[in-house]
């Protein structure tokens, strides 16, 4: 009876100790290196406007400028080093009249680099002198600016 009474006070204390004993070990939490989820070559995939224009004179207006004016591109390469490399169509804007504008490209390519970091799901680039911020989004990254024309309002890249 004493046993019994003994085993019945032991009872609780050896299944704590088995539960608490049979709990497996969470496995090491392996490390996101996010710069080199983000490296990789992105192509310019819009870049929009406001307000919408009828760029190539079709009768048809849009917000983004890549569809109707053939001269504009951008690449922009995200290195695992932490280094970028940029080139791109710098457009040129003209105020015209009663909000229309005039878009045109130089012959000539733009290029910039220097180095980025990534946090989350933003990008910044440095130039030496300039921040570039954006957001990624998957395989696309952008940068909103907000500005109205003859300013832009987001540039659209995609890997």
């Amino acid at each position: 009876m004493y046993a019994m009474k003994k085993i019945k006070l032991l009872m609780p204390i050896f299944t704590f100790l088995i539960v608490l004993l049979s709990c497996s070990k969470d496995e090491p939490t392996e490390t996101i290196n996010e710069l080199d989820l983000a490296a990789g070559t992105y192509q310019l995939v819009e870049l929009n406007i406001n307000p919408a224009q009828d760029i190539n004179d079709d009768g048809n207006t849009t917000t983004n400028v890549l569809s109707e004016l053939s001269c504009a591109s951008g690449t922009l390469t995200l290195k695992a080093d932490a280094t970028w490399s940029w080139s791109f169509t710098e457009i040129n804007v003209t105020s015209i009249t009663g909000g229309l504008f005039k878009f045109s490209c130089p012959p000539e390519l733009s290029a910039m680099s220097g180095s980025w970091k990534a946090q989350n799901s933003q990008l910044t680039l440095f130039d030496g002198a300039n921040t570039y911020t954006f957001t990624k989004n998957e395989d696309r990254i952008i940068n909103t600016i907000n500005d109205d024309l003859p300013g832009f309002q987001s540039m659209v890249y995609e890997r």
